[in-house]
């Protein structure tokens, strides 16, 4: 990783060397000279992350963070998701397999998100070649709403040329979503000859392995007026299951190795589910009952095939352990096509273009669901295998026998782009418009719930399902052995689809004059622009899903749900649009220009108007001091801002059912929440501010710090279920209640909590960037040091009017509000839930000749486990995650002779040496925080490229 630092007196220098060069020549050359000097020029007018100005320097006013292709190279990534992992400055990747996320309404596939900060997915603006990436069609629920974020996964890794972070706001230079900053993929469009290469690499003691093929050409056209750069990438993984480790094996983590001994035992940490084959029922005679082995004590009705009826609710150690039967990792085969054309129409007109391509197919295996609290039916007295002789309530239950749930997800997304650029006297001008798609089919064999139900009440024995054979006696955890024939579970099985879509269609055009005028310190430099774009989100659910076939009981008549599909809540469809028109100015300032002491300024401001969500104009302030030529300063200032995603926009009436305490009957069950959105919602407003230092005792040494804050207010956000019902606990203490709580009259069970989406709360966010980066020369090779790091500070999220009531109830002891419960989204959330205060990445990279190696360490600290506490002297504690660190080790040998190897490359290297497990965390998932470590434990890998 390398930190963009000033190289203005190197290049002015580099630039009086070669003119007074070209001044001695011949008039024989005079014309190889004007080409040259046409190529200094265009040396010397470059732009760089954070400025549309072009300009003879890439002066380091702003805190960037640039991966070469070496760099990109020597973290051994082999997907968008695992590079992202190692820029410390990149929180948790909060969408993909690797969070084990992996219901119907999660952005599930070969998907990853970019979340710079940790602010939150959607806060960071991603680019290619300078310009937005469409979002991915899937979503995730972040501060209790739905994100979208572009997919890392889209842009082929052997394919960068670089990957810049620019760690500042930038919505006055690139517009909205820039709260955190900026990440530019920069694709190779300029390569000439060919390179074929090969990968391979494999976790240890696990069937996941990854290999990847790709092929980069480049050559000129029309007698070097034109030029094609195209590559090809293919990705194959053979992922693995959750049983292939011992954190994920099981979800009952109670005596897990290495728990602090207050969490010991703690049945917090049985994430086991109460949903099994062995059913939980109810009727008039035998009140709330469930099926277990005969063994078993307290039979109060024997059923064939070695099992019973036992009265009560349904005991701890019959509850199904999901670890047995999902995936950890999915299988993936992904495809990345690239080409990059360019033609010189004359010396002062280039037409340009980009087509992107990919596509992806993610497979993966999970239990079926268990039906909702708000789908429990009836099982009439007279259905075939029904041996109460009575109506029989089911409460809940796991179709084990109907076989694993295997989940397919077909991602693909495609751009065309075309655009001139050119120059008039001082001024280079760039135009483009391109169109960008991004579509996600998501298809699962489920169970479609009024034919279970019709399975179950069949009067036929050979049709009907019996639903009264428990599981497997022999291993009462997982699987079940006393199965249905194929024949009945074939007549309720349905594939359920999801169809996501998303677009974005832009037209640009923008000037840049690096000498508008001049003033005593130098020129003065100006960018202006105005940019048109238009979004598209759609979302078709599957009918039995979108509330077109709701589930009625077929006994009582009574419509228990919008959502026919077993488990699954009901969603709408929803479809959103909007249009988007800008226009920005940029301006820098040189202040002072004398000997080694520089001063330059930066200002700039951009007008959105948004069709649907109103309108923003953000400013941007930025300094740069070099006093002298080993030290400089920089500091900005840039209000930013961030529209609603449409999906914010559009949600009307979405239930999502979720397992949540209910302190006023002191127990944990399904509960609807049905959240709205609303046009009504406005942009987010934010602030960044940072001050940063450039430090070059020597030449090839360079140390930066950079301290930043973000302060964001008016977040899109939703008072969480959770703390719905605490508030509901608290005023029914008092004599009243929440009216967003809706209950049953008679059992006082919760039905459903109506949410609505509102623009609340205020966060601040503070943190410090830590760069070193030292090169030297030894007679035994070329070494380079590096050291970046990210520390964070502060993350504060200021409490909502009721979080704050409930905060103050716990502080006081009122028992409505439990201690031991957190107040979620609320207070200093630093460490919490994937938040570390530190995250680093060391290096040290050797060439010496044709060898070169390389170690390499990732670094993240510790964070807590917000869902799961214990009481130690009487002070509620949280479960505490360790830090994670991976050691990397590469060698690798490149053939320069005049053989069939020449031109040759091949690597071998190791990541995570030490077979380092992920700290274990109490996540129902897999048992660790995916969206911060990884679970591929020593993984080697090999690479042979070739260059002809």
């Amino acid at each position: 990783m390398k930190e963009i630092t000033k190289n203005r007196h190197k290049l002015k220098h580099l630039s009086l060397c070669v003119i007074t060069a070209l001044a001695a020549q011949t008039t024989f050359i005079q014309q190889a000279n004007a080409e040259e000097a046409a190529k200094v020029e265009e040396v010397e007018r470059i732009s760089i992350i954070g400025s549309n100005i072009k300009r003879a320097s890439d002066i380091g006013a702003l805190p960037v963070t640039a991966l070469t292709e070496k760099d990109i190279e020597n973290t051994g990534a082999m997907s968008g998701d695992e590079l992202l992992r190692s820029i410390p400055q990149i929180g948790a990747v909060n969408f993909g397999a690797a969070t084990g996320n992996g219901g119907v309404n999660d952005a599930r596939g070969d998907v990853a998100s970019i979340n710079l900060r940790g602010v939150g997915s959607g806060n960071t603006l991603t680019l290619l070649n300078g310009r937005r990436l469409v979002t991915h069609p899937g979503t995730q629920s972040e501060n209790f709403v739905p994100v979208s974020t572009s997919n890392s996964n889209t842009l082929p890794v052997s394919g960068l040329r670089s990957l810049q972070v620019l760690r500042d706001g930038a919505a006055a230079i690139y517009g909205s979503d820039a709260v955190a900053g900026v990440v530019n993929y920069q694709l190779k469009d300029d390569y000439e000859g060919n390179q074929v290469k090969l990968s391979y690499g494999g976790s240890e003691g696990t069937s996941l392995d990854e290999t990847t093929f790709s092929y980069l050409t480049g050559f000129d056209l029309n007698e070097g007026r034109s030029h094609l750069t195209a590559s090809f990438s293919y990705y194959d993984r053979n992922g693995m299951m959750a049983s292939e480790r011992p954190y994920s094996a099981s979800h009952d983590l109670r005596e897990y190795p290495g728990l602090p001994e207050e969490f010991i035992g703690d049945t917090q940490l049985d994430n086991r589910s109460t949903a099994t084959p062995w059913g939980d029922f109810q009727s008039s005679n035998l009140g709330r009952f469930h099926i277990q082995p005969d063994t078993s004590s307290g039979c109060v009705v024997n059923l064939a095939g070695g099992v019973c009826a036992d009265s009560g609710s349904f005991p701890r150690d019959q509850r199904f352990d999901r670890g047995t039967t999902r995936s950890l990792v999915s299988d993936v085969r992904r495809l990345n096509l690239y080409t990059y054309f360019t033609h010189e129409i004359n010396s002062d007109l280039n037409f340009f273009s980009e087509v992107t391509y990919y596509s992806a197919k993610a497979e993966r295996t999970r239990e079926q669901t268990h039906n909702l609290t708000a789908q429990r039916f009836i099982i009439a007295a007279n259905a075939a295998h029904n041996p109460f002789d009575e109506e029989v309530k089911l409460r809940s239950y796991r179709a084990i026998d109907t076989g694993p749930r295997n989940v397919e997800v077909d991602d693909t997304s495609y751009r065309v782009l075309g655009g001139l650029k050119g120059s008039y006297n001082d001024w280079d001008w760039e135009t483009a418009a391109f169109y960008t798609e991004a579509e996600t089919n998501d298809s699962a064999n489920r169970i479609q719930a009024s034919k279970f139900q019709a399975a179950i009440n069949s009067t036929d024995a050979a049709s009907a399902y019996n639903i009264f054979t428990g599981g497997d006696v022999n291993n009462i955890n997982s699987g079940d052995t006393s199965l249905n024939p194929q024949s009945v579970v074939d007549q309720f099985m349905v594939d359920v689809n999801r169809d996501s879509k998303t677009s974005l269609t832009s037209f640009d055009f923008k000037v840049s004059n690096g000498s508008l005028f001049s003033v005593p310190a130098g020129d003065v430099g100006v960018a202006m622009g105005v940019e048109f774009r238009r979004e598209t989100f759609e979302d078709d659910r599957d009918p039995l899903l979108d509330g077109s076939n709701p589930f009625v009981d077929q006994i009582t008549g009574v419509t228990l749900s919008g959502s026919d599909v077993l488990g699954s809540s009901p969603t709408p469809d929803s479809k959103a649009s909007r249009n988007v028109a800008s226009a920005y100015a940029e301006f820098l300032v040189p202040l002072i220009d004398s000997d080694s002491h520089y001063v330059e300024l930066q200002v700039a401001g951009r007008y959105e108007n948004f069709s649907d969500v109103g309108s923003a104009v953000k400013p941007k302030v930025a300094l740069f001091w070099e006093p002298a030529d080993w030290i400089s300063f920089r500091a900005s200032y840039a209000g930013g801002f961030r529209a609603p995603g449409l999906p914010q926009v559009s949600a009307e009436g979405v239930p999502r059912s979720n397992s949540l305490y209910d302190p006023v009957l002191d127990d944990s069950y399904g509960i609807i929440d049905i959240r709205s959105g609303t046009t009504d919602l406005k942009p987010e407003d934010d602030e960044n501010t940072s001050l940063g230092l450039i430090f070059e005792p020597l030449e090839n040494l360079t140390f930066t710090m950079d301290a930043w804050k973000i302060k964001q207010k008016d977040l899109v956000g939703i008072l969480p279920g959770s703390s719905h019902l605490l508030y509901d606990s608290l005023l029914r203490s008092e004599g009243s209640s929440n009216t967003a709580v809706v209950r049953d009259a008679n059992t006082n069970e919760v039905i459903q909590i109506n949410n609505d989406y509102l623009n609340l709360g205020v966060r601040n966010i503070e943190g410090v960037d830590f760069s070193l980066i030292y090169d030297f020369e030894t007679s035994f090779g070329d070494w380079e040091f590096t050291v970046n790091a990210a520390k964070l500070k502060k993350f504060e999220q200021e409490a909502d009017a009721i979080s704050a009531l409930l905060i103050a109830a716990q502080a006081a002891g009122n028992a409505a509000v439990p201690a031991d419960r957190t107040v979620a989204g609320a207070g200093d959330l630093i460490k919490q839930n994937g938040r570390p205060e530190w995250r680093a990445r060391i290096s040290l990279d050797w060439d010496y000749n044709q060898w070169g190696a390389g170690i390499n360490a990732n670094y993240v600290s510790e964070v807590i486990d917000t869902s799961t506490t214990a009481t130690v002297n009487d002070e509620i504690v949280m479960l505490p995650v360790d830090s994670f660190t991976r050691v990397n080790l590469y060698a690798d040998y490149r053939f320069a002779d005049d053989s069939v190897l020449d031109g040759t490359k091949i690597r071998f290297g190791i990541r995570n040496i030490a077979d380092e497990e992920p700290p274990l965390a109490d996540e129902l998932a897999h048992g660790y925080f995916g969206a911060l470590h990884s679970n591929r434990g020593r993984y080697f890998y090999m690479s042979l490229r070739k260059d002809f």
